[in-house]
């Protein structure tokens, strides 16, 4: 299973609390003045929601070779349906689609946007992989390199900790209710190298789809990653529906490293939510355990 940010999110939610109940935030005088403070928070984290999935869905077109129909692009197709969800507004998916395919919408040409992959070592001796789109690489590894030296970490090559895989994340159809009937209607499907039950990550998320379809399992499908697409518009043809799809890196089972002490935990937890904060970073992983 593909050990995503979000993964790593979850191992430092106690950390996260505990900063949140207890930092000493002014909030003003007058009720204004928190309206005010509250109204700037949500803001921000609403920006911070739309640069998310406006970076997905740029990365969607670039990957899928610019096409930008989602009909012909099933990466691309997930990635809206997902920011969607999320009240992404159609001007930021539509602009992320330009910014993918390199046009402004005007028939003229964008700084084109580069997929990069940068490598470091961050508290704990723990391996972290960071993949950005940015039009100046020079702007974003100066960002990168910033977050790293301010935690004790360190840019240096790291990508063989990991292992590049292609993983669908689906549903299964009704009918197939138990993980054995799964299994068996995907020894079908070419490419599946492996597949298994994965737990809701974002309890938030998973009670906003609660309220929209019936509960069901989800399962996350391994590939090669030039298999990816495949493998998903094959799942989709058998009933699956596709809730998430893309390329990462999954650490090697033999390089996974358990963070010892709380001051490593806290750091490598600065490390992430700063590097998460830079507007170009699109996905992170890191080879820590909760081991």
């Amino acid at each position: 299973m593909l050990v995503r940010n979000r993964c790593l999110s979850r191992l430092f939610n106690a950390y996260r609390s505990f900063s949140a109940l207890n930092s000493p935030v002014s909030s003003g005088h007058n009720k204004w003045s928190s309206i005010k403070h509250g109204k700037a928070k949500n803001d921000a984290e609403r920006n911070k929601i739309n640069n998310k999935f406006a970076n997905q869905i740029a990365m969607s077109v670039k990957l899928g070779n610019g096409v930008t129909d989602p009909t012909m692009n099933i990466r691309l197709a997930t990635s809206i349906e997902l920011a969607n969800k999320s009240n992404v507004s159609k001007k930021v998916i539509e602009n992320a689609i330009r910014k993918g395919s390199g046009s402004s919408g005007s028939g003229k040409e964008v700084n084109a946007s580069e997929l990069c992959v940068y490598e470091g070592m961050g508290p704990g001796g723990v391996a972290v992989v960071v993949e950005a789109l940015t039009d100046n690489k020079n702007r974003t590894i100066g960002l990168i390199r910033s977050a790293f030296n301010k935690s004790s970490g360190s840019i240096t090559p790291t990508l063989f900790f990991f292992d590049k895989k292609g993983y669908v994340t689906v549903t299964p159809p009704d009918e197939l209710d138990t993980e054995d009937k799964v299994l068996e209607r995907v020894l079908e499907i070419q490419g599946i190298e492996d597949i298994a039950p994965v737990e809701e990550e974002d309890p938030e998320e998973a009670e906003a789809d609660a309220e929209t379809e019936p509960s069901s399992p989800t399962y996350e499908a391994v590939t090669e990653p030039a298999d990816t697409n495949k493998v998903a518009a094959l799942l989709k043809d058998q009933g699956f529906r596709i809730r998430d799809l893309g390329i990462g890196y999954n650490a090697k089972p033999d390089m996974a490293v358990a963070v010892q002490g709380d001051d490593a935990l806290e750091k490598l937890q600065k490390l992430t939510a700063a590097l998460e904060d830079i507007d170009e970073v699109t996905s992170l992983y890191t080879n820590a355990s909760n081991a």
